[in-house]
């Protein structure tokens, strides 16, 4: 929260740092997203993505651009401590200028003051384009495997 609110006085004052490098291949996007999760850092996680992006945000809810993707993570960031993020690409389609990556993620988080961790699975599906600084997402979908049957 210290965090945000440095950031928004930041912008007020109009003295804001220009927005960080993007990672240098599509692999590395997923790396730094997964960084970002870990580091429990929305701003960090906004800045992957194109300014007009579309994001499926943890609370499935399609939000697009930077600041709306921020937003979107940040009640996540706060009911979890001691975040870890795995991707495991299944496939991947690109060229130099887009890339698509789909596969399974896992995310595993302890609730704030402690307890055991829970365990989150998912599918994903992203595109990135590679823009002159690097890559950046222009859409994302996750969404949450269906629990099993109960036998």
């Amino acid at each position: 929260m210290k965090h945000a609110m440095f950031t928004s006085i930041l912008f007020a004052a109009g003295i804001a740092t220009p927005l960080a490098a993007a990672p240098e291949t599509p692999d590395a996007l997923g790396e730094a997203f997964c960084a970002a999760v870990i580091a429990e850092d929305a701003s960090a996680l906004g800045q992957l993505y194109t300014e007009d992006a579309d994001s499926y945000g943890p609370a499935g809810d399609v939000v697009k651009g930077r600041t709306a993707i921020e937003e979107s993570w940040t009640p996540f960031f706060e009911s979890f401590d001691n975040l870890t993020c795995a991707l495991n690409k299944a496939g991947e389609s690109k060229n130099k200028k887009n890339h698509t990556a789909w596969g399974l993620w896992t995310m595993t988080g302890t609730p704030p003051g402690g307890g055991d961790a829970i365990v989150m699975n998912g599918r994903y599906m992203d595109i990135s384009v590679k823009m002159d600084d690097g890559w950046r997402y222009r859409a994302d979908h996750a969404s949450m495997r269906a629990a099993a049957a109960p036998e």
